[in-house]
């Protein structure tokens, strides 16, 4: 689900915490060493996406930022502000020769680190356990 919330309001929030769960507290922050990443140059998206950015920019970045429930990648495009919710039992992620790639149902993004940076394997280490965890707990128990 892509949420514009270039102009916040406790509707689009309180939507956006039901999908993909409230954000972490600041001690959980701490804990976590970080929920989020640096910037990422997007390198490919699928239509309904790259619908949504400006044909006028040539460098299109975005971020991830790790929830309860899922993950979001959010992006911008001129002047307003997107966000992608990925809820965890949709969530695939691939990272093949310093590409990440994030596939949710029939969307996807395909991005890098800017600069010849490399990706931080310790978030998505991070990201994959949360999912493992969520998804052990709340989705797949065993009905036998």
């Amino acid at each position: 689900m892509v949420v514009n919330i270039t102009y916040r309001n406790k509707q689009i929030d309180k939507k956006i915490n039901e999908f993909i769960g409230q954000p972490f507290s600041l001690l959980e922050k701490i804990k976590m060493k970080g929920i989020g990443t640096s910037k990422m140059q997007i390198l490919e998206a699928n239509k309904a996406l790259e619908d949504l950015f400006s044909p006028h920019l040539d460098t299109r970045y975005c971020y991830l930022e790790l929830r309860p429930k899922g993950l979001i990648v959010g992006f911008q495009s001129v002047y307003k502000t997107y966000v992608w919710l990925i809820p965890f039992f949709y969530l695939n992620i691939y990272f093949n020769s310093g590409l990440l790639s994030i596939y949710s149902k029939q969307d996807f993004m395909k991005m890098k680190p800017p600069f010849n940076g490399s990706v931080d394997k310790k978030y998505l280490k991070k990201v994959l356990v949360a999912r493992a965890d969520y998804l052990g707990k709340n989705q797949f128990r065993n009905l036998n």
